[in-house]
């Protein structure tokens, strides 16, 4: 009798232990690993922090503990390449598995949010592979003609939307779930305004009460008020001479102004630049006119970065990164960005292709 009860009472405990705190199991299949550290990391303010980390011993790792508040996390580890690996995960209570194969891939399930997460993952990177399939076989323009560009350019828009579409199915399905939102405050800078706001119309008060996802919406708010239709905002910021320069001191003075936010440090955004310098060439002066809005935070890259490229139009910035006035103004979450803006002050279009300002310049005469 006395040992049936010490078999329950044990059996209790245990029960009590998983349900009060988590127990992550890992795998690795790869010897590249063996020694190495495998990190815990969170981001939080747009800035990475190590929360916890374990040696690979014997091909295994391990973290226990006990989390006060669900959440995404992410695991994060290097090979003796160089080569860093991240993947999010769910820290909830519970019992989570993680194996890392020959080739690096981190597969993590056991828990339902964890589960959920790897079927969305698994699902992106499906798509992934057909993306990349694509433009291996189609992505070298040097020998396409005008026409293969535009159907090559229209079939990688199409991709763009589809996946804004998949993102926004899995919102609309999971929102007011850990998983539900992590994904909508990953994805959400894709979507229009009506898509968002029919995101948040599903979410419950816990949901909304998630810091960032306040923050989306009350970037929503400024979303509208500087949508397609609506009176310019003014940004007035330190030029490159250090005095205060405002937008609204070239609206009027040209037919079109681009607001273009950028920062030194983006790929995208200097990718885009020669476009964006031809453009100008062909059309400054009283026709067209480019007000720069840097989100760097380095005064020296800022300024070595429109020196290097040559940008000749007007720069501004208070070098304040993501906290930058200007991006706030005009709800800038991903750059580059874009508001074209005409004489009258009136916003003609948000994140245009620039083949679409250079057809209102070339088409369209402002009295």
């Amino acid at each position: 009798m006395k040992n049936k009860l010490l078999i329950f009472l044990t059996s209790v405990l245990l029960v009590s232990c998983a349900s009060n705190g988590y127990e992550i199991s890992g795998n690795v299949n790869s010897s590249m690993l063996e020694g190495k550290n495998i990190y815990i990391k969170e981001r939080i303010e747009r800035v990475w922090t190590d929360a916890d980390s374990s040696m690979v011993t014997l091909g295994n790792f391990n973290f226990t503990g006990v989390c006060d508040s669900n959440r995404v996390v992410y695991l994060s580890f290097e090979n003796n390449d160089g080569e860093k690996f991240r993947q999010p995960f769910v820290l909830e209570n519970g019992k989570i598995i993680i194996n890392i194969d020959t080739a690096f891939n981190i597969q993590v399930s056991g828990t339902p949010q964890n589960d959920l997460l790897a079927t969305y993952l698994k699902e992106k990177a499906d798509f992934y592979d057909r993306v990349d399939v694509f433009y291996k076989s189609n992505g070298d323009d040097s020998a396409q003609t005008a026409q293969q560009k535009a159907i090559f350019e229209q079939k990688m828009e199409a991709f763009t939307n589809e996946e804004v579409e998949m993102d926004l199915k899995f919102c609309l399905e999971h929102i007011n779930t850990i998983v539900g939102s992590y994904v909508f405050m990953s994805s959400f800078h894709g979507m229009n305004m009506e898509q968002k706001e029919s995101v948040i119309a599903k979410m419950n008060s816990e949901t909304k009460s998630i810091k960032r996802i306040h923050e989306i919406m009350d970037a929503l708010i400024v979303e509208k008020k500087t949508a397609k239709g609506a009176i310019f905002t003014d940004i007035a910021l330190p030029g490159l001479d250090g005095e205060s320069l405002a937008l609204s001191s070239l609206i009027g003075k040209t037919d079109y102004v681009l607001v273009d936010f950028w920062a030194s440090w983006c790929g995208p955004c200097i990718n885009s630049l020669p476009e964006l310098r031809a453009l100008y060439q062909k059309y400054k002066g009283k026709r067209f006119e480019i007000l720069g809005v840097s989100l760097d935070d380095d005064n020296e890259k800022w300024r070595n970065a429109i020196k290097e490229h040559k940008l000749t139009w007007k720069h501004i910035s208070d070098l304040k990164g993501w906290k930058s006035e200007g991006a706030g103004l005009y709800a800038v979450n991903s750059i580059p960005a874009t508001v074209l803006i005409d004489k009258s002050g009136k916003i003609i279009g948000r994140n245009m292709k620039l083949s679409e300002i250079e057809k209102i310049l070339s088409e369209t005469t402002i009295k």
